[in-house]
C-alpha cells in the first residue's frame, strides 16, 4: 500500500527513512560507503572504491597483472616475470633450464660443474681443437669485509659468465675464453664504505673512488695490470651504490644490485641508476663490457650501448648490438687475439 502524504506518496510507509524504495528497497538504506557510485546493498566490496566484486584477489586488493601472464599479482609469486608464476628452483627472473639434462637446473649446479659442451683448455697447448693463447676473461666475486660470502652468489656469477660467453658468440660469431676457475673469489681488505670514501689515487671525483679502489685491489690480487693485454675482468661486489659502475682499465665494474638481479630477486631486474629504468642483468654487464671493447655510448637508441640494456618487461627482454657496433668491435686492433673460443671453453695457465 502506498500512503499519500500531502503531495508526496510514501512508497515505504513502514520505513521512516525513505519515501521511495530507491535501489535497495524499503528497510535498507541506499548508503554508498566507499563513494564508488554503487550502494552497499549491490556492492560486494562496499569498502573498496575500486571494486564492486571481489574478483581474483578479493576486496581491498587490485586484480593487477603486472607481467601480463594471465595470473593476477596476488596469486603470482613472480609478478614481474611473465615466464613464471612460482619461483621454482631458480627464483623469479631466471628460467629453470637444465642445459645438460642431468635433472638439476643450471642455476643450482655447484661451481665445479659446467654446462654441456664445457671444455678446459691449457694455455699454449692444443687438445681436440682447443688452442688457448692465454687471453682470458676473469669473473670476480668481490666480498667486502663487512659482507658475507655466499656460495649461491658464486654459482650465480658462474652461470652469468657462461651466459655472457654465449651472448658474445651470438652477437659476434666468436667469443672469449673464460678463466679457470671461472669465478675468482676475493675476500676484500676493507668494508664497503672504505672503497666508497677513500681517495683512490686515480680519480679526482669522489663518485669514482669506489671503482678505482676496487680495481686497484682486484688487479693486485690477480697479479694483472691496467689494460692488461691478456686479462680482462668482470667484477661483482656485494654492496650497491647508485651509478658507481663502469667499463674502464680493461674491466667491467658492476654493482651489488647485479647479484640480486642474477638471483631472480625483485623480478629479475636491477636498477643501475636510481633515476633510471630497470635493467636486464646480462644487458647491464654487456653494456659495460662494450666499453672495454672500445665502444662509447653509440649506435641506435635500442642498442646495448645506448638504452637497450634497460627494459620494463621483468627481466625477459635482452638488448643486442647494431651491425655497425659489431663491425667496430671486430675491427678494433685492441681486440686482436681475444676472440678465439667457442661457448663453454675456459683456459688455464700451464
Amino acid at each position: 500500500m502506498i500512503v499519500m502524504m500531502g503531495e508526496q506518496a510514501d512508497a515505504c510507509p513502514e520505513d521512516p527513512d525513505k519515501l521511495d524504495m530507491g535501489i535497495c528497497g524499503c528497510g535498507v538504506a541506499d548508503e554508498d560507503t566507499d563513494l564508488d557510485g554503487e550502494p552497499d546493498c549491490v556492492d560486494d566490496c562496499p569498502e573498496d572504491a575500486d571494486k564492486t566484486a571481489p574478483g581474483a584477489c578479493g576486496c581491498g586488493s587490485p586484480d593487477d597483472d603486472t607481467d601480463g601472464d594471465g595470473a593476477a599479482d596476488c596469486m603470482d609469486a613472480c609478478p614481474q616475470d611473465a615466464g613464471k608464476v612460482a619461483e621454482g628452483e631458480c627464483g623469479c627472473g631466471m628460467p629453470d633450464d637444465d642445459a645438460d639434462a642431468n635433472g638439476e637446473a643450471d642455476c643450482t649446479q655447484s661451481s665445479d660443474q659446467h654446462p654441456e659442451g664445457a671444455q678446459l683448455c691449457v694455455q699454449g697447448g692444443t687438445s681436440d681443437g682447443c688452442d688457448c693463447t692465454g687471453k682470458v676473461v676473469h669473473f670476480v666475486y668481490f666480498v667486502e669485509a663487512d659482507a658475507t660470502y655466499e656460495e649461491r652468489r658464486q654459482m650465480d656469477i658462474e652461470q652469468q659468465a657462461y651466459a655472457f660467453q654465449r651472448y658474445w658468440h651470438e652477437q659476434l660469431g666468436v667469443t672469449f675464453f673464460l678463466n679457470d676457475p671461472v669465478v675468482d673469489v676475493i675476500e676484500a681488505e676493507h668494508d664497503a664504505d672504505w672503497y666508497l670514501n677513500t681517495p683512490d689515487g686515480v680519480h679526482g671525483d669522489q663518485r669514482w673512488y669506489r671503482l678505482g679502489n676496487v680495481k686497484n685491489e682486484v688487479y693486485r690480487k690477480l697479479d694483472i695490470r691496467d689494460f692488461d693485454p691478456d686479462h680482462r675482468v668482470v667484477n661483482y661486489p656485494t654492496s650497491r651504490h647508485d651509478g658507481r659502475v663502469g667499463g674502464n682499465f680493461g674491466g667491467a665494474w658492476m654493482d651489488g644490485d647485479d647479484l640480486t638481479c642474477m638471483a631472480g630477486e625483485h623480478g629479475g631486474v636491477n636498477f643501475p641508476y636510481d633515476d633510471g629504468g630497470d635493467a636486464h642483468c646480462l644487458g647491464h654487464v654487456v653494456h659495460e663490457f662494450g666499453h672495454v671493447l672500445g665502444l662509447g655510448h653509440e649506435g641506435p637508441r635500442d642498442d646495448c650501448m645506448q638504452y637497450g640494456f634497460y627494459n620494463s618487461s621483468g627481466g625477459s627482454g635482452m638488448c643486442s648490438f647494431s651491425d655497425a657496433n659489431v663491425a667496430k668491435i671486430l675491427a678494433d686492433r685492441g681486440n686482436d687475439g681475444w676472440f678465439e673460443a667457442t661457448p663453454g671453453q675456459r683456459c688455464r695457465a700451464e
